[in-house]
């Protein structure tokens, strides 16, 4: 007799201690760094047919077929490659993988295995490797910071862990945040008008060669106020530029800022005049040879002295007026009587009803001051107001402001000194050598207008190193220029023999959104240096790796660098990797062939550093599984015992 009971028995016990071992193996593993649980999975044998299916035939219906199985076998044993749980470490090198893929390591002969198991570090020839079994991290190398090559260009990752950067010189400066253009200049009535002490000439046009000119305001009463300036060594097209050049190089100057100005005045000379008094005497001389007279084409000289202004006087001879005002430009004022009462009114330079004289400013003002009043300057250049008696009034109060509408830029001088703003940043020259970059920000008389002055180490360079920047009527940035002309390098000549810095200074907004470059808003002046290159020298001083795979060097001088990065190996199939042991996977026919990834970049995968992947083992489901294994082992068992008493008892027939 044909008692297959038997042998499928025994199969069932076969298979079930083939899923044991799978278990008790996924037990083993439950904290193997970076571990795939496995499954197995069954198929039943070939079943035995005893009678083949027929079809219906006539009124008879068909019959199935009558068939039993033979037993079990172990169809796959699969494996699980979900995420495991990530346990932090005290130790940058070890990483773990968040997603997809393996880490690339080769042996000696150059064969290349895959893991999960990121537990590396550096050995003493700066290698990163897998210490327990000695093989090499694969990944790409960065050469200066840059990596050349693409993720494909796969070599074993080693690092001078004693490396040194050379020192690099600033080449690119870029200036960024607000300036503060303060108050708007007015004029008060307790303002004393007086007449600016003037120095004109016809000014020059085109190549000027460098020339410093000494400029003395004398007083009567205190001491002289004397300072140098320094006008570049420029082409300048127009006595705008010139008048340009020459106020940014007052600006400069910090004895001379905000008591000299330089125009184009209505007559088109190139005109320096006083912003106080009265007393005043302007006085212009040579420092090097024919200076003035190269700026000014005219020799030195010295202005009259400043007085109080009178009535019949034109406006544009008060040193109140930083530039002339030309016709359309409107004064507008307003104040307030004794009794509370208030009133304004408006003054067209140059209008037919209005005038250029500041007694026609006056004439204005008494009329709509009302009351029959009488406005003229008094001795001192203060606004005098008497009634129909004669009698002084006091008490009132008035302010004027400038309307810029004329043709060309105008502005006032108020009681408050310029606006500045000082920037100062470390820059490094050709061997690294850190300088001082000190950068002096003065807004101009005319609106919407600054001048700027760079000095390195104390020393003005030789070129790049005075220029304008000019704001639209919104505070946008219109133009930074230097006074040798836009894109003009900041050169600077270091001493020691070292070679000569080329620096690109803008304060321009630039492609990257996060430089709007230098803006005039009315709120805190915020400006400063948003990116600067340039490093001295460095010893590497600490790695950490980004998310992106990416080992970065920190530098004793600041510094950060790209020094290498993994690369990760990604398949169609991991499930058809060959397990090695050692948590070492094998590529196969079946696995496909691996797709070499960037972190992050070509694949959502991240890199944890100071991390381990767990193994993804989930003991409850590992231990239910086990108790399966058992009873499918224990019934087989009993199918086994089973059949054995049967063919016992056939034996016993024969008794």
């Amino acid at each position: 007799m044909a008692l297959n009971s038997l042998f499928t028995g025994l199969s069932g016990i076969q298979a079930h201690q083939q899923r044991t071992n799978v278990v008790a193996n996924n037990l083993a593993n439950l904290n193997t760094t970076g571990y795939k649980v496995q499954r197995a999975n069954f198929e039943e044998l070939l079943a035995q047919t005893f009678k083949d299916a027929t079809g219906p035939e006539g009124g008879v219906s068909g019959t199935n077929p009558v068939q039993v199985g033979t037993g079990v076998r172990l169809k796959s044993i699969d494996t699980n490659f979900s995420q495991g749980s990530l346990q932090t470490t005290e130790k940058n090198t070890d990483l773990a993988l968040e997603g997809n893929g393996f880490f690339i390591l080769q042996d000696h002969t150059g064969n290349q295995s895959y893991t999960r198991d990121g537990a590396f570090g550096f050995d003493a020839d700066g290698r990163f490797v897998n210490p327990a079994n000695g093989m090499l991290v694969m990944g790409n190398l960065a050469v200066n910071g840059e990596f050349l090559g693409g993720a494909t260009d796969l070599q074993p990752i080693r690092l001078d862990l004693q490396q040194e950067i050379p020192g690099s010189a600033t080449g690119d400066v870029k200036l960024s945040g607000n300036l503060d253009p303060g108050s708007v200049p007015s004029l008060t009535a307790d303002t004393e008008f007086t007449t600016s002490s003037k120095f004109a000439g016809a000014g020059v046009t085109g190549a000027i060669l460098e020339s410093r000119i000494q400029i003395t305001i004398n007083s009567g009463s205190s001491a002289p106020i004397e300072g140098q300036i320094t006008v570049p060594d420029a082409t300048y097209n127009t006595l705008t530029n010139l008048a340009d050049g020459v106020n940014a190089a007052i600006n400069a100057n910090e004895k001379l800022v905000g008591n000299v100005v330089a125009q184009v005045n209505t007559a088109g000379q190139l005109e320096l005049r006083t912003t106080g008094g009265p007393g005043l005497t302007l006085a212009v001389s040579d420092v090097t040879a024919g200076g003035v007279a190269a700026v000014f084409g005219a020799g030195p000289g010295a202005g009259a002295a400043s007085t109080a202004a009178a009535p019949g006087g034109n406006i544009n001879g008060l040193a109140q007026v930083g530039k002339d005002l030309d016709a359309g430009d409107i004064l507008q004022f307003s104040g307030s009587r004794v009794d509370g009462s208030t009133f304004e009114g408006s003054f067209t330079f140059g209008a037919a009803n209005d005038g250029i004289l500041l007694s026609d400013l006056l004439t204005s003002f008494q009329n709509e001051f009302g009351g029959s009043v009488s406005a003229t300057v008094d001795a001192n250049g203060k606004i005098s107001v008497t009634d129909t008696n004669g009698a002084q009034i006091t008490g009132f109060t008035a302010e004027f402001a400038l309307q810029d509408s004329g043709t060309t830029s105008s502005g006032l001088i108020g009681t408050d000194p310029p606006e500045q703003h000082r920037i100062s940043t470390v820059i490094f020259d050709s061997q690294g050598s850190p300088k001082t970059m000190n950068i002096t920000l003065t807004e101009s008389t005319e609106a919407n207008k600054w001048s700027y002055d760079v000095k390195i180490d104390g020393q003005r360079p030789q070129t790049g190193a005075l220029g304008t920047i000019t704001f639209n009527e919104d505070g946008s940035n219109r133009k930074f220029k230097p006074l040798e002309g836009v894109d003009t390098e900041v050169e600077f000549v270091p001493a020691g023999g070292v070679q000569t810095m080329s620096i690109s200074l803008t304060g321009e907004r630039q492609t990257d959104p996060a430089i709007t470059g230098l803006t005039q808003f009315s709120s805190p002046s915020t400006a400063g240096v948003a990116t600067l290159d340039g490093r001295s020298p460095g010893s590497l001083e600490r790695i950490f790796i980004s998310t992106d795979g990416v080992i970065e060097g920190r530098f004793d001088n600041g510094q950060t660098l790209d020094l290498a990065r993994t690369i990760i190996a990604d398949f169609e199939n991991p499930g058809g990797l060959h397990r090695q042991g050692g948590n070492l996977f094998a590529e196969t026919e079946n696995s496909g062939r691996r797709i070499e990834e960037r972190p992050t970049v070509t694949i959502g995968t991240q890199v944890v550093s100071g991390a381990l992947e767990l193994s993804n083992v989930d003991m409850a489901t590992e231990l239910a599984d086990l108790i399966v294994s058992q009873r499918g082992f224990q019934a087989n068992s009993r199918v086994v015992t089973t059949t054995d008493q049967i063919l016992a008892e056939t034996v016993n027939l024969k008794q």
